[in-house]
């Protein structure tokens, strides 16, 4: 199995999108549409947040959400990358 991104708080397969804290969630990339990142203002002197969000079925989810500018990069890349191996491989795989 191929990662993308792996942490104490998360995972990106080639398959999967996996929360470890505080609750283990694990959602199928298959599954994942409409993927959109939020930002959050600056709230006083917090740094504002971002959040990565998708539908899964008919839900809303919220996949990720931080105010560290590196790791969400990080994490939204791997997810990307994860989303397009996907896509290639699938039409590798069909073909």
């Amino acid at each position: 199995m191929r990662n993308f991104y792996e942490s104490p708080e998360l995972v990106v397969t080639m398959d999967h999108f996996v929360i470890l804290r505080p609750a283990h969630v694990q959602y199928r990339l298959d599954f994942l549409e409409g993927v959109y990142v939020l930002q959050h203002p600056r709230s006083g002197r917090t740094r504002p947040a971002q959040e990565i969000r998708a539908q899964y079925g008919v839900h809303d989810v919220r996949l990720f959400h931080t105010s560290d500018r590196q790791t969400f990069g990080q994490v939204r890349r791997a997810l990307i990358r994860a989303l397009e191996w996907r896509a290639h491989y699938a039409t590798s795989a069909e073909a």
